[in-house]
């Protein structure tokens, strides 16, 4: 498992996207982690309802086309292309990401409970370590399909802890945690448009400023999947330095 979260409340929107702007390149193939400027928007400006068209999300900073998590470089052979967006209020963080993908699988529901979208679903993956301190500590994971199936944990350290709980299923660190995470999605012919939005309530006991204040950084990472993670994306590339969850290999959050 290369890793990897409930909406409380859930919903699902589907209809017409936003056209799409000219798509742009990239390649992190040469180590460097990348930044993004993650922009303040006006309270109770945003909806989360998959449709990014609050004047907010036009000018937010964008990921640029994620890339492979091996190889730091652009795969044209993937289902899953991908450009994210990030925007903060004082009640959340909040996601928007197009991903190119015109027949994703959404096996669950959205009341799924701790569903598997890691290994049968499409989805879109969010792993955030609050603060910048460079190890692998208190970091959250959240993995999200178009159906609005969440799957979410917390780990207190890198890919720990990993234990069975009675029924003798495997728990991926504390899956207890179980943010009131709001998700939308918008589907058309090309692929899908995905917003999430993630309570600071939910980041609890944690060292780092909690909503975080103008200037802090955070560690983050954004992923795109499908078959079983075979086929998938990064934000910041791994570069054959760990898995999904190498906190040193992620990218930088700057709040604005």
């Amino acid at each position: 498992m290369l890793f990897a979260p409930a909406v409380r409340p859930r919903w699902l929107a589907l209809g017409a996207l936003l056209a799409c702007r000219p798509r742009a390149h990239s390649d992190r193939s040469d180590g460097r982690l990348p930044s993004l400027a993650v922009k303040r928007a006006p309270e109770g400006s945003l909806r989360v309802d998959g449709a990014l068209d609050e004047a907010p999300w036009a000018t937010a900073g964008r990921t640029g086309p994620l890339v492979h998590p091996g190889t730091g470089r652009e795969e044209p052979a993937s289902r899953v292309q991908a450009e994210a967006r990030l925007l903060w209020d004082a009640t959340g963080l909040y996601l928007g990401i197009r991903v190119r993908d015109p027949s994703p699988d959404r096996p669950f529901t959205n009341t799924a409970r701790d569903p598997h979208v890691w290994e049968r679903s499409s989805g879109v993956e969010l792993m955030l370590q609050p603060g910048d301190p460079g190890d692998n500590r208190d970091y959250f994971e959240l993995q999200v399909d178009t159906a609005g199936a969440v799957w979410s944990t917390r780990f207190e350290d890198y890919n720990r802890p990993i234990s069975r709980g009675p029924d003798g299923a495997t728990r991926y660190g504390h899956q207890d945690w179980d943010p009131a995470v709001s998700v939308a999605s918008r589907a058309d012919r090309e692929g899908y448009t995905l917003e999430l939005r993630l309570p600071w309530s939910a980041l609890t006991g944690v060292g780092a400023q909690v909503p975080p204040r103008n200037g802090d950084a955070w560690r983050a990472n954004v992923y795109t999947f499908r078959d079983g993670q075979r086929d998938s994306l990064a934000w910041s590339p791994l570069l054959g330095q760990g898995n999904f969850h190498r906190a040193s290999r992620w990218g930088r959050l700057r709040f604005e």
